[in-house]
């Protein structure tokens, strides 16, 4: 039997343990916007790459939240792999919409409900699985391989750079990044082979207009910083598109095979986006342009929240001191984050705004592989060997911060694909499904040896 059906052997032998060891993973809390458990989901990290693969591993230290650092070396390659993974995840608020509680991680209707069983906790440990699996049937990796661990993506990984640099001779030895993720939209659909990820800005304005929240008896004679802010976005952005001057000036145009390419699942992701978040009000109605703009144009200023005034029961009449909105922009090819910055300052300054603070909270670059690069081929390879036709997606809508390690210094091919299904990632219930687990297990193993033969 070959060394590869060997490994798939070993994990369908020990799938009942895989998933326990999942379910581990997902009990413990680790919310980085509130700091919940995030040192004792740190440490329980450092102890999985120690005692599952018996890697070097290390607490690594940051301005914030620290960074997982582990080494593993390869007996028989001289070659290098980054494995890049997130330990922190979202709030579970609103608690009440949850059917299962977030960090029980039950098993219900064949999914695994937790908070971070898609985004990301599950599939970094279902990763593990596969390394370790590698291991007790082969011995050694394909692959020397460098891990890196963050609890900050879900706060833009604002101190990322600064463990990159402090681990910048170990990431410069890596040749690829990984990070895989089931990407099959809905169950039985084709995994999608994910080529590149949009950028993302993210900021809040803030306006204060007064010392102090004063009774609503003097709106007639004080300003509103609330309005002051709806006036702001006014002028930012028109119902379908951005108003910035020189906002779409960089915006690359998607040649035509990638238009076409696109047209062929935009229903799957229309029906996806359904199924996920029973969505059914969309800003379109046709499944080929709702794709199209949904892959590659920038996102329209997104308002992710407003801040002001009394928003408790009851009635409490003031005109408020100050109101912030937090808004967040996608970015496509070739638009850059500095660009972005500075055209909503300029903006602001133009149309008499300039009291409105503005605040840059994280910023990603976009980031994108080649469908013929040597990285992709492998993982179109694997997916064919486990049966499955993959669909090729140009440009995933979120974004992550693999620009560190794509960019100079250290130029790294990246993958992120895998088969299995997950959702509702940052909503409640979100779950992982239990039968795609074993395939996207099989697929990271089978992967590293193909993409070493390349």
């Amino acid at each position: 039997m070959p060394e590869i059906e060997k490994i798939h052997k070993y994990i369908d032998e020990h799938f009942d343990d895989h998933i326990k060891r999942i379910q581990e993973y997902l009990r413990q809390p680790s919310i980085s916007q509130t700091g919940e458990g995030m040192r004792e989901t740190a440490e329980m990290t450092r102890d999985y790459l120690k005692e599952m693969l018996g890697a070097e591993s290390t607490i690594d230290s940051t301005s914030g939240y620290p960074v997982v650092f582990g080494k593993l070396k390869s007996k028989t390659s001289n070659r290098w792999m980054f494995i890049y993974g997130m330990y922190d995840t979202q709030p579970v608020e609103p608690l009440n919409e949850w059917t299962s509680p977030p960090f029980e991680a039950r098993i219900v209707d064949n999914r695994i409900i937790a908070r971070g069983a898609i985004n990301s906790k599950g599939p970094l440990m279902a990763t593990l699985n596969a390394l370790q699996s590698i291991l007790e049937v082969a011995g050694d990796l394909p692959f020397n391989l460098i891990f890196g661990v963050e609890g900050e993506e879900e706060q833009a990984s604002i101190h990322l750079p600064e463990w990159a640099k402090k681990r910048e001779s170990e990431l410069k030895q890596c040749e690829a990044m990984g990070m895989w993720i089931p990407s099959q939209a809905i169950p039985g659909a084709p995994p999608a082979l994910l080529l590149g990820l949009k950028g993302i800005v993210y900021m809040e304005l803030e306006c204060r207009t007064n010392p102090l929240d004063v009774h609503s008896s003097q709106a007639n004679i004080l300003p509103n910083p609330v309005w002051r802010l709806i006036w702001a976005l006014n002028s930012m952005r028109g119902q379908d598109e951005v108003l910035i001057e020189g906002f779409y000036d960089n915006v690359e145009p998607p040649p035509p095979e990638d238009l076409e390419l696109v047209d062929k699942y935009s229903e799957l992701l229309v029906k996806a986006m359904t199924a996920s978040y029973q969505v059914e009000n969309y800003r379109g109605v046709n499944p080929k342009a709702m794709a199209r703009n949904l892959i590659f144009k920038p996102s329209p200023i997104n308002i992710d929240g407003i801040i002001s005034g009394w928003t408790g029961p009851g009635t409490k009449t003031i005109t408020p001191a100050k109101a912030t909105v937090k808004i967040d922009i996608r970015l496509v090819p070739n638009m850059t984050t500095s660009e972005v910055i500075d055209r909503v300052k300029s903006h602001l300054k133009k149309r008499g705004f300039e009291d409105i603070e503005v605040r840059v909270l994280g910023a990603y670059e976009w980031v994108k592989v080649s469908v013929k690069d040597k990285i992709s081929q492998a993982a179109i390879k694997t997916f064919k060997e486990l049966n499955y036709e993959p669909v090729v997606m140009q440009m995933l809508p979120g974004s992550a911060p693999f620009y560190l390690f794509t960019k100079p210094p250290f130029n790294m091919k990246f993958i992120m694909s895998g088969p299995g299904h997950g959702g509702r990632a940052h909503a409640p219930n979100e779950y992982l499904m239990v039968d795609g687990i074993k395939d996207f297990e099989k697929y990271i193993a089978s992967f590293l040896y193909n993409y070493a033969e390349t």
